[in-house]
């Protein structure tokens, strides 16, 4: 689709796209100077995106035009002016809850219709960023992902920092949205390769090193998420304190009883009964290398024949290690 032939785009957004920015101010200086109402009519409509906002901006504030926007771009005015923005993201009166959900749209609206233009100026990559965490980490709105997933491999491409947005992604805590980056595990771009291989350091066999075996490394994560998924916990580590933050770790010991775990807390989702907490008193004072033997074990055999697996979560440890050893073999 030719976007500037477009119906669905704004009259603004056409004329930056044609002849750029300094065009698009000085048509909408003469406009609301000639034609106020029509000029308001234009930057109101719902088709106009962030990035025409963000330029004009000055311009509005020159002309004095700011009580006749909507809502939303008034909202959007406000975060441009903002100078500190991490401590309070928007302007105190639209923290209500009257306005909670129309701050939601225009955090979405900013870092949907602004990230094609990421990288116009510091400003304006930073009200993405912010927008950005909002969404993620205020409102949970995980359909953003592809959107912040995209923006930080171009960044990263033309050596912008990332560290912000990344932060952002991994603040939804949504373990299925790695997949976004385990993807770019097979890219054709070694830069991508090398940030995807950095980004997935706490999954074991990525490194954090790129490598030419690519494939090799794609399987791994893949089958390491669809084994491990349900049983990840968030830390909180960042970028922003260590060079390999384990982002997510695995809980040994839901994974040895096929237990789901809160993301936020680590702690399995249903109450466990006097059996499971005995046979875990016995897990946690085996070694790493043997917990990790056994939770393995455990979930396969849970996967493949259930009833087997009561059968042999019944045994005593020493023989449940003794089994897994065997590759699953009972020897009386």
């Amino acid at each position: 689709m030719d976007i500037v032939n477009s119906s669905s785009i704004n009259l603004l957004d056409k004329i930056r796209f044609v002849d750029g920015r300094d065009r698009l101010t000085d048509y909408y200086t003469k406009l609301s100077k000639k034609n106020l109402k029509m000029a308001m009519d234009l930057i109101n409509q719902e088709s106009l995106s962030f990035t025409a906002l963000f330029l004009l901006q000055p311009t509005i504030n020159a002309l004095s035009i700011f009580e006749n926007l909507s809502i939303r771009n008034k909202i959007g005015i406000d975060l441009i002016n903002e100078t500190t923005m991490y401590n309070e993201p928007v302007n105190s009166i639209y923290l209500s809850p009257k306005h909670v959900q129309k701050v939601y749209s225009v955090m979405k609206w900013v870092l949907e219709t602004g990230a094609p233009d990421d990288g116009l100026s510091d400003k304006f990559d930073e009200l993405l960023d912010i927008s950005a965490a909002v969404l993620t980490k205020e409102y949970r709105d995980w359909s953003v992902l592809p959107v912040i997933t995209d923006m930080i491999f171009k960044r990263n491409k033309r050596g912008f920092f990332i560290h912000d947005l990344v932060w952002a992604f991994f603040e939804s805590r949504d373990t299925k949205s790695l997949v976004l980056i385990g993807n770019k595990l097979q890219s054709e771009e070694p830069r991508d390769v090398e940030l995807a291989c950095k980004l997935l350091s706490f999954v074991p066999g990525i490194g954090d090193e790129y490598t030419k075996e690519c494939d090799e490394k794609y399987s791994t994560f893949i089958n390491w998420i669809e084994e491990n998924i349900i049983f990840l916990r968030f830390t909180g580590e960042s970028f922003q304190l260590t060079r390999k933050p384990i982002v997510y770790e695995i809980n040994l010991e839901a994974k040895y009883l096929c237990k789901m775990v809160s993301i936020d807390t680590g702690e399995t989702l249903k109450a466990l009964n006097e059996k499971e907490c005995e046979l875990l008193d016995e897990f946690k004072i085996l070694d790493v290398d043997n917990r990790r033997l056994l939770s393995g074990f455990s979930l396969s055999m849970h996967r493949k024949n259930l009833k087997l697996w009561e059968e042999w979560m019944r045994n005593p440890i020493i023989d449940q290690l003794r089994i897994a050893r065997s590759g699953g073999v009972y020897n009386d």
